[in-house]
């Protein structure tokens, strides 16, 4: 007799979001969906709403409207945009060959080093060659894998020599900032720079 096909949960990192109340301050963990189409759902929801801090891709597209998912081994979603229909891929920021595991991961990071693996998972995606309608949001599950603003605002001059066609690159953290990594926000005028760095609580 056939076995029902149980759903694949794939492994995510812990966001957690510190809250201030009557009672002091408290870690609250951020949940997210179990699969991977529907973590990638909730990511690309985010994305495409106009509701939270930073959002420099709405500066830049003006909308994002009727997101529609695609099938399996194609781009991850289409969305209406004020710049015409546009593809959204969507990649994990994850790199957990080089650094262990989510519950191995320290959240200390030479900042040359997160820049250089968020080049490596760019480089990977362009060379799929999308083409020009195409973007790339990295997104992250884990508090201590979210590459922070001023390593992507370094992102602009570091991605320069690539070659890349995709028409924009955008960092979503675990609770939807977002930060413009290519081809760089204009307005964005905080600090930039590769030092050491420790992420999440």
């Amino acid at each position: 007799m056939d076995q029902p096909k149980r759903e694949r949960k794939k492994p995510r990192g812990t966001a957690l979001t510190l809250q201030v109340g009557p009672e002091g301050a408290v870690c609250v963990e951020k949940e997210l969906p179990s699969g991977k189409p529907e973590i990638e759902q909730h990511f690309a929801e985010m994305f495409c709403t106009d509701n939270q801090g930073m959002r420099p891709h709405f500066k830049r597209f003006g909308r994002f409207d009727n997101l529609l998912p695609q099938k399996e081994n194609d781009l991850d979603f289409t969305v209406e945009t004020d710049l015409g229909v546009k593809w959204l891929e969507l990649a994990e920021f994850a790199p957990i060959q080089e650094v262990g595991h989510y519950k191995e991961s320290t959240g200390v990071w030479s900042g040359s080093e997160m820049a250089e693996l968020f080049k490596k998972l760019v480089r990977k995606k362009n060379q799929k060659r999308y083409g020009g309608d195409v973007i790339l949001m990295i997104y992250a599950t884990h508090d201590h894998f979210w590459v922070p603003p001023p390593i992507i605002r370094m992102m602009p001059s570091m991605l320069q020599g690539e070659g890349l066609t995709l028409e924009a690159v955008y960092m979503v953290s675990p609770h939807g900032t977002i930060v413009e990594a290519w081809p760089g926000d204009p307005d964005s005028q905080g600090p930039m720079g590769l030092g050491n760095l420790r992420l999440g609580f």
